[in-house]
Protein backbone atom coordinates (compact mmCIF):
# COMPACT_ATOMS: atom_id res chain seq x y z
CA UNK A 1 0.00 0.00 0.00
CA UNK A 2 0.86 3.95 -0.55
CA UNK A 3 2.23 5.28 2.26
CA UNK A 4 1.22 9.45 2.09
CA UNK A 5 3.75 9.56 5.14
CA UNK A 6 7.65 9.35 5.25
CA UNK A 7 8.98 8.34 8.34
CA UNK A 8 13.03 9.02 9.09
CA UNK A 9 13.83 7.49 13.12
CA UNK A 10 16.74 10.20 13.81
CA UNK A 11 18.40 7.70 16.51
CA UNK A 12 18.40 3.90 16.83
CA UNK A 13 14.94 2.67 18.58
CA UNK A 14 17.43 1.82 21.71
CA UNK A 15 18.15 5.71 21.86
CA UNK A 16 16.59 9.37 22.37
CA UNK A 17 13.37 9.88 20.49
CA UNK A 18 12.75 12.32 17.58
CA UNK A 19 11.08 11.78 14.61
CA UNK A 20 11.73 13.42 10.95
CA UNK A 21 8.30 13.29 9.12
CA UNK A 22 7.22 14.35 5.67
CA UNK A 23 4.10 13.90 3.89
CA UNK A 24 3.79 14.27 0.28
CA UNK A 25 1.17 16.61 -0.01
CA UNK A 26 2.51 18.98 2.81
CA UNK A 27 5.36 21.69 2.03
CA UNK A 28 7.22 21.29 5.33
CA UNK A 29 8.52 18.86 7.37
CA UNK A 30 7.35 18.08 10.73
CA UNK A 31 9.90 16.41 14.25
CA UNK A 32 8.17 14.06 16.45
CA UNK A 33 10.07 14.42 19.63
CA UNK A 34 13.54 16.22 19.79
CA UNK A 35 16.08 14.07 21.48
CA UNK A 36 19.47 14.14 20.14
CA UNK A 37 19.45 15.12 16.87
CA UNK A 38 22.60 13.64 15.21
CA UNK A 39 21.61 11.68 11.82
CA UNK A 40 19.65 14.98 10.05
CA UNK A 41 20.96 17.33 7.65
CA UNK A 42 20.98 21.35 7.95
CA UNK A 43 18.59 20.96 5.05
CA UNK A 44 16.40 18.67 6.58
CA UNK A 45 16.70 20.28 9.90
CA UNK A 46 15.79 23.72 7.97
CA UNK A 47 12.65 22.11 6.36
CA UNK A 48 10.97 21.98 9.51
CA UNK A 49 8.42 24.10 10.14
CA UNK A 50 6.42 22.18 13.52
CA UNK A 51 8.03 20.17 16.07
CA UNK A 52 6.12 18.50 19.04
CA UNK A 53 7.38 17.74 22.31
CA UNK A 54 5.77 14.78 24.69
CA UNK A 55 7.44 16.21 27.75
CA UNK A 56 11.00 17.67 28.37
CA UNK A 57 12.66 14.64 29.82
CA UNK A 58 16.45 14.79 28.65
CA UNK A 59 15.51 12.59 26.00
CA UNK A 60 13.14 13.84 24.31
CA UNK A 61 14.13 17.67 24.12
CA UNK A 62 17.94 17.55 24.28
CA UNK A 63 17.87 18.22 20.68
CA UNK A 64 16.60 22.12 21.34
CA UNK A 65 20.04 23.33 21.06
CA UNK A 66 20.83 22.03 17.60
CA UNK A 67 17.13 23.40 15.98
CA UNK A 68 18.09 26.58 17.67
CA UNK A 69 21.62 26.69 16.01
CA UNK A 70 20.53 25.81 12.82
CA UNK A 71 17.30 28.48 12.47
CA UNK A 72 19.19 31.46 14.50
CA UNK A 73 20.63 32.92 11.24
CA UNK A 74 17.48 31.44 8.83
CA UNK A 75 14.95 33.87 8.63
CA UNK A 76 12.31 31.14 9.62
CA UNK A 77 9.81 31.05 11.70
CA UNK A 78 9.17 27.46 13.69
CA UNK A 79 6.52 26.27 15.92
CA UNK A 80 7.29 24.15 19.56
CA UNK A 81 4.39 22.48 20.62
CA UNK A 82 4.11 20.59 24.28
CA UNK A 83 2.84 20.55 27.58
CA UNK A 84 1.98 22.63 30.20
CA UNK A 85 5.38 24.19 31.56
CA UNK A 86 6.80 24.16 27.97
CA UNK A 87 7.21 28.04 27.92
CA UNK A 88 9.41 28.22 30.63
CA UNK A 89 11.54 24.83 29.44
CA UNK A 90 12.29 27.20 26.15
CA UNK A 91 12.63 30.15 28.13
CA UNK A 92 15.09 28.66 30.52
CA UNK A 93 17.26 27.02 27.15
CA UNK A 94 17.39 30.63 26.06
CA UNK A 95 18.18 32.17 28.93
CA UNK A 96 21.43 30.15 29.33
CA UNK A 97 22.85 32.29 26.34
CA UNK A 98 23.89 35.41 25.49
CA UNK A 99 22.02 37.92 22.70
CA UNK A 100 24.03 40.92 23.07
CA UNK A 101 24.94 40.67 18.91
CA UNK A 102 21.38 39.44 17.52
CA UNK A 103 19.49 42.25 16.96
CA UNK A 104 20.18 41.98 13.02
CA UNK A 105 18.80 39.05 12.92
CA UNK A 106 14.74 37.49 12.23
CA UNK A 107 14.58 34.34 13.14
CA UNK A 108 11.11 33.67 15.55
CA UNK A 109 10.38 30.82 17.81
CA UNK A 110 6.67 30.59 18.53
CA UNK A 111 5.78 28.11 21.27
CA UNK A 112 2.49 26.87 22.21
CA UNK A 113 1.53 25.39 25.57
CA UNK A 114 -0.89 23.24 25.48
CA UNK A 115 -3.90 22.54 28.16
CA UNK A 116 -6.57 20.51 28.41
CA UNK A 117 -9.12 23.42 27.98
CA UNK A 118 -8.47 26.47 25.87
CA UNK A 119 -7.27 29.20 26.14
CA UNK A 120 -3.70 27.51 25.23
CA UNK A 121 -0.53 29.66 25.84
CA UNK A 122 1.48 31.00 23.26
CA UNK A 123 4.88 32.63 23.34
CA UNK A 124 7.00 34.79 20.82
CA UNK A 125 10.31 34.33 21.07
CA UNK A 126 12.43 36.93 18.08
CA UNK A 127 15.89 37.23 17.83
CA UNK A 128 15.67 40.54 17.23
CA UNK A 129 14.63 41.05 20.77
CA UNK A 130 16.91 38.96 22.09
CA UNK A 131 14.34 36.30 22.50
CA UNK A 132 12.47 38.27 25.62
CA UNK A 133 8.72 35.62 25.71
CA UNK A 134 5.80 37.46 24.55
CA UNK A 135 2.74 35.65 25.94
CA UNK A 136 -0.64 35.65 25.20
CA UNK A 137 -3.68 33.44 24.80
CA UNK A 138 -4.24 31.13 22.04
CA UNK A 139 -7.80 29.96 21.18
CA UNK A 140 -7.85 28.18 17.48
CA UNK A 141 -11.52 26.72 16.73
CA UNK A 142 -8.35 24.23 15.61
CA UNK A 143 -4.55 23.75 14.99
CA UNK A 144 -3.84 24.41 11.22
CA UNK A 145 -0.60 22.82 10.43
CA UNK A 146 -0.96 24.26 7.05
CA UNK A 147 -1.78 22.30 3.66
CA UNK A 148 -5.04 21.09 4.76
CA UNK A 149 -3.62 19.27 7.71
CA UNK A 150 -4.64 19.96 11.69
CA UNK A 151 -3.33 18.25 14.80
CA UNK A 152 -4.93 16.77 17.96
CA UNK A 153 -3.41 15.84 20.94
CA UNK A 154 -3.76 13.91 24.27
CA UNK A 155 -2.73 14.08 27.52
CA UNK A 156 -1.28 10.92 29.46
CA UNK A 157 0.29 10.54 32.81
CA UNK A 158 3.85 9.55 32.95
CA UNK A 159 4.99 10.80 36.42
CA UNK A 160 4.61 13.98 34.37
CA UNK A 161 2.15 15.34 31.15
CA UNK A 162 3.19 13.69 28.20
CA UNK A 163 1.57 14.47 25.18
CA UNK A 164 0.34 12.43 22.59
CA UNK A 165 -0.31 13.96 18.92
CA UNK A 166 -1.97 13.18 16.04
CA UNK A 167 -1.62 14.37 12.68
CA UNK A 168 -4.53 14.46 10.75
CA UNK A 169 -4.50 14.79 7.28
CA UNK A 170 -7.43 15.92 4.90
CA UNK A 171 -9.98 13.54 3.16
CA UNK A 172 -8.39 13.51 -0.40
CA UNK A 173 -10.32 14.13 -3.54
CA UNK A 174 -9.90 12.67 -6.74
CA UNK A 175 -11.55 12.77 -10.40
CA UNK A 176 -12.36 9.77 -11.32
CA UNK A 177 -10.85 8.15 -15.09
CA UNK A 178 -12.29 9.67 -17.90
CA UNK A 179 -15.07 11.44 -15.95
CA UNK A 180 -14.48 14.67 -17.89
CA UNK A 181 -14.49 13.54 -20.76
CA UNK A 182 -17.32 11.45 -20.36
CA UNK A 183 -19.38 14.43 -19.35
CA UNK A 184 -17.85 16.97 -21.80
CA UNK A 185 -15.64 18.70 -19.71
CA UNK A 186 -12.28 20.54 -20.53
CA UNK A 187 -10.16 20.14 -17.70
CA UNK A 188 -8.90 23.67 -16.31
CA UNK A 189 -8.80 25.74 -12.83
CA UNK A 190 -12.41 25.10 -12.17
CA UNK A 191 -11.40 21.67 -11.00
CA UNK A 192 -9.18 23.49 -8.54
CA UNK A 193 -11.83 25.49 -7.59
CA UNK A 194 -14.23 22.19 -7.28
CA UNK A 195 -11.83 21.09 -4.48
CA UNK A 196 -11.73 23.57 -2.47
CA UNK A 197 -15.51 24.43 -2.16
CA UNK A 198 -16.03 20.49 -1.27
CA UNK A 199 -13.25 21.03 1.16
CA UNK A 200 -15.27 23.71 2.74
CA UNK A 201 -18.89 22.31 2.40
CA UNK A 202 -20.20 24.86 -0.03
CA UNK A 203 -21.89 22.35 -2.43
CA UNK A 204 -24.67 24.90 -3.84
CA UNK A 205 -22.17 27.05 -4.98
CA UNK A 206 -21.96 27.75 -8.54
CA UNK A 207 -19.36 26.49 -10.76
CA UNK A 208 -18.40 28.38 -14.51
CA UNK A 209 -17.17 25.27 -16.18
CA UNK A 210 -15.27 24.84 -19.31
CA UNK A 211 -16.96 22.15 -22.17
CA UNK A 212 -16.86 20.82 -25.79
CA UNK A 213 -20.31 23.01 -26.16
CA UNK A 214 -18.91 26.22 -23.91
CA UNK A 215 -19.01 27.18 -20.39
CA UNK A 216 -21.82 26.03 -18.37
CA UNK A 217 -22.66 26.60 -14.94
CA UNK A 218 -23.19 23.36 -12.51
CA UNK A 219 -23.28 23.37 -8.84
CA UNK A 220 -20.61 21.58 -6.69
CA UNK A 221 -23.52 19.15 -5.66
CA UNK A 222 -23.83 18.07 -9.41
CA UNK A 223 -20.17 18.28 -10.14
CA UNK A 224 -19.53 16.08 -7.27
CA UNK A 225 -21.71 13.61 -8.33
CA UNK A 226 -20.41 13.17 -12.04
CA UNK A 227 -16.75 13.47 -11.42
CA UNK A 228 -15.51 12.88 -7.52
CA UNK A 229 -14.39 9.94 -5.45
CA UNK A 230 -12.93 10.38 -2.32
CA UNK A 231 -10.02 8.17 -0.52
CA UNK A 232 -9.72 8.42 3.40
CA UNK A 233 -6.88 10.36 5.15
CA UNK A 234 -3.90 8.48 6.41
CA UNK A 235 -3.62 10.03 9.73
CA UNK A 236 -0.42 10.06 11.84
CA UNK A 237 -0.60 9.29 15.61
CA UNK A 238 2.23 9.25 18.10
CA UNK A 239 2.46 8.08 21.70
CA UNK A 240 4.82 7.99 23.67
CA UNK A 241 6.21 7.39 27.97
CA UNK A 242 2.98 6.06 29.14
CA UNK A 243 2.57 4.55 32.84
CA UNK A 244 0.55 1.30 32.24
CA UNK A 245 -2.20 2.00 33.72
CA UNK A 246 -6.14 1.65 32.73
CA UNK A 247 -6.65 4.96 32.21
CA UNK A 248 -4.40 5.51 30.04
CA UNK A 249 -4.58 2.58 28.29
CA UNK A 250 -8.31 3.54 27.36
CA UNK A 251 -7.19 7.02 26.08
CA UNK A 252 -4.04 5.61 23.78
CA UNK A 253 -6.60 3.20 21.65
CA UNK A 254 -9.43 5.72 21.46
CA UNK A 255 -6.91 8.61 20.40
CA UNK A 256 -5.29 6.49 18.39
CA UNK A 257 -8.57 5.11 16.64
CA UNK A 258 -8.23 4.20 13.15
CA UNK A 259 -4.97 5.93 12.59
CA UNK A 260 -3.22 5.41 9.16
CA UNK A 261 0.02 4.71 11.56
CA UNK A 262 0.65 4.48 15.17
CA UNK A 263 4.00 5.47 16.64
CA UNK A 264 4.09 4.06 20.19
CA UNK A 265 6.79 3.39 22.74
CA UNK A 266 7.17 -0.23 23.75
CA UNK A 267 9.90 0.56 26.62
CA UNK A 268 10.05 -3.01 28.18
CA UNK A 269 9.19 -6.76 28.01
CA UNK A 270 6.28 -8.45 29.23
CA UNK A 271 9.39 -10.26 32.04
CA UNK A 272 10.31 -6.44 33.02
CA UNK A 273 6.68 -5.35 34.14
CA UNK A 274 8.09 -4.41 37.54
CA UNK A 275 10.37 -2.55 35.64
CA UNK A 276 7.65 -0.76 33.47
CA UNK A 277 5.42 0.21 36.54
CA UNK A 278 8.48 2.29 38.10
CA UNK A 279 9.71 3.57 35.41
CA UNK A 280 6.18 4.62 34.13
CA UNK A 281 6.26 3.01 30.23
CA UNK A 282 4.30 0.96 28.16
CA UNK A 283 5.43 -2.77 27.92
CA UNK A 284 5.90 -4.41 24.16
CA UNK A 285 2.53 -6.70 24.89
CA UNK A 286 0.39 -3.25 26.08
CA UNK A 287 1.71 -1.58 23.17
CA UNK A 288 1.06 -4.71 20.84
CA UNK A 289 -2.61 -4.79 22.77
CA UNK A 290 -3.28 -0.93 22.14
CA UNK A 291 -2.31 -1.11 18.52
CA UNK A 292 -5.06 -4.20 17.64
CA UNK A 293 -7.80 -2.76 19.87
CA UNK A 294 -7.36 0.85 17.93
CA UNK A 295 -8.01 -0.19 14.52
CA UNK A 296 -4.83 1.25 13.06
CA UNK A 297 -3.37 -0.04 9.74
CA UNK A 298 0.19 -0.10 10.44
CA UNK A 299 2.15 0.45 13.96
CA UNK A 300 5.82 0.95 14.25
CA UNK A 301 7.30 0.79 18.00
CA UNK A 302 10.15 2.35 19.37
CA UNK A 303 11.78 3.52 22.60
CA UNK A 304 13.16 0.52 23.98
CA UNK A 305 15.45 0.20 26.81
CA UNK A 306 18.75 0.18 26.40
CA UNK A 307 19.46 -3.51 28.19
CA UNK A 308 17.74 -5.25 25.07
CA UNK A 309 20.35 -4.17 22.85
CA UNK A 310 22.77 -6.72 23.57
CA UNK A 311 19.54 -9.14 23.03
CA UNK A 312 18.04 -7.51 19.34
CA UNK A 313 17.10 -11.32 17.92
CA UNK A 314 15.30 -12.09 20.56
CA UNK A 315 13.21 -8.78 21.48
CA UNK A 316 12.45 -8.03 18.31
CA UNK A 317 11.02 -11.75 17.47
CA UNK A 318 8.84 -11.19 20.86
CA UNK A 319 8.04 -7.33 19.77
CA UNK A 320 6.55 -7.99 16.34
CA UNK A 321 5.42 -11.58 17.14
CA UNK A 322 1.37 -11.43 16.08
CA UNK A 323 1.61 -8.13 13.99
CA UNK A 324 4.56 -8.17 11.74
CA UNK A 325 2.69 -7.72 8.81
CA UNK A 326 1.80 -4.59 10.12
CA UNK A 327 4.95 -3.34 10.94
CA UNK A 328 5.25 0.15 9.25
CA UNK A 329 8.72 0.23 7.66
Amino acid sequence: MKHNFIIKPINSPFEDTAFFVRNIYKKKAFLLDCGRLGNISNSEVLSISDIFISHAHVDHFYGFDRILRSFLRSEKHIRFFGPPGIIENVSGKLRGYTWNLVQDYKFTLEVIELSSKKPYKRAMFRSYESFKPEIEKYSPEKIDLGDGFTLTFEFFDHGTISVGYRINEFIHINIKKNSCEQYGFIPGKWLTELKDELRKGNRETILNVSTFDGTKEYSIKELEEMLVIYSPAQDLTFITDNAPTYGNYVKAINFAKNSHILLIESMFMKTDVTHAVKKKHLTTDLAKNIFCKSGSKYVKFFHFAPKYEKEKPAFYQNLYNGVAKKIFK
